[in-house]
């Protein structure tokens, strides 16, 4: 009766390795063969691995090389930081999984809007879909495998191609952490890949207004023209307020004009309240055109608005608000007093930053004079 193969391990001598023989009545080559371990802990886990190979009822299934191909990249995978090929399989699975429940990244935009998009202003809308539209190369791409490293990649690129601002860049940039921060792309993506990308720190430069001038002109042009659009360009340059969000909500019943008031965010989302001075001027500006009720902003005011002030100057996001806050600095300055908590408590803001970088622009007490003189024709 034949001897029973066994799997003996040994050392040899010379090479101080550890060897499992494999006999030819358990080699699926038929032939005798060796393997060396430098530990005799893995001469015999590669031994008990083999004894389960070898007894599982699909062996019939395997070709010669399989263990030698196991084996190879058993020890390949350990280079890329895997303990074993078991590891790399199970990690390389779960990655299959994640790309088959996947979404694209338009699925991820369109998701974000049915979310969250009751809630935007007009503006919001507009930045919405600017920036859908910078991202229409990568709408069918599954936003899983759309990592830090593209982005990192792809954005910087992106605004040197189209010669955008650091402010474009931060634009798009708080858009794809939005989209990443949402439920859905939790599933596959547990952390926001785009958070790793910094924000760009913009170039400060002098912010732009309207002079004199043309605050005459628009409003000139406006009272002929199209007097409807009157008390929306007189609230604008003669009270500050946000053109679009708080211009596009503001409504004749939240003007006072015994008490010189106008009441600004009752009702927003934010709840974020606050009282602005009515001044003589402005007050001249709405009384012949005020109504009981309704909004301020008229029905196309935006093309209505580009009609008139585009023939005038260039129009830029926030110029009326500092074209206010700089007429009103100047205003107090030359009076001696200190406008910077009037200028912060009539614009909304809370940082004194703001205030010197916006509204200290060396507007002469002359100039502020006349600006706050500018009354409709009699």
């Amino acid at each position: 009766m034949g001897r029973k193969g066994t799997l003996a391990i040994s050392k040899d001598v010379q090479s101080r390795k550890w060897l499992v023989n494999i006999c030819a009545s358990l080699s699926k080559t038929g032939k005798r063969s060796r393997k060396k371990f430098n530990t005799k802990a893995e001469a015999e886990n590669y031994r008990e691995t083999l004894k389960e190979v070898i007894t599982s009822h699909k062996l019939n299934q395997f070709d010669a090389n399989l263990l030698h191909t196991s084996q190879y990249y058993n020890e390949a995978f350990q280079l890329y930081g895997f303990s074993n090929l078991a590891e790399a399989c199970d990690a390389w699975i779960k990655e299959l999984e994640i790309r088959n429940t996947s979404h694209t990244l338009l699925d991820l935009i369109t998701y974000y809007k049915t979310s969250r998009g009751s809630q935007w202003s007009a503006g919001s809308i507009q930045t919405f879909q600017w920036c859908k539209k910078q991202l229409n190369p990568f709408h069918n791409k599954l936003f899983s495998q759309l990592d830090a490293n593209h982005w990192q990649t792809w954005l910087p690129h992106w605004k040197q191609k189209g010669k955008y601002s650091a402010r474009s860049f931060n634009h798009l940039r708080t858009f794809l952490v939005s989209l990443y921060s949402q439920p859905l792309a939790s599933e596959s993506c547990p952390i926001n890949p785009i958070k790793a990308i910094p924000a760009m720190k913009p170039k400060k430069k002098e912010v732009s207004i309207i002079h004199n001038k043309e605050v005459k002109a628009i409003l000139g042009t406006a009272w002929k023209q199209d007097r409807e659009l009157v008390p929306w360009f007189a609230i604008a340059l003669f009270a500050g307020l946000r053109p679009e969000s708080e211009l596009g909500r503001l409504r004749w019943e939240d003007i006072n004009f015994e008490e010189k008031w106008i009441r600004v965010g009752f009702g927003n989302k934010t709840d974020t309240k606050r009282f602005v001075d009515l001044e003589d001027n402005l007050i001249q500006w709405l009384k012949p055109l005020a109504k009981p009720e309704g909004k301020i902003a008229v029905i196309n005011h935006r093309k209505r608005k580009d009609s008139i002030s585009k023939k005038i100057l260039t129009w830029s996001r926030d110029i009326t608000r500092h074209t206010y806050g700089s007429n009103l600095e100047a205003h107090m300055r030359a009076k001696g007093n200190d406008a910077k908590q009037k200028i912060l408590d009539n614009m909304g803001h809370t940082m004194l930053s703001t205030y010197e970088q916006h509204y200290r622009n060396a507007r002469t007490a002359k100039q502020a004079t006349e600006f706050w003189s500018i009354v409709p024709p009699a």
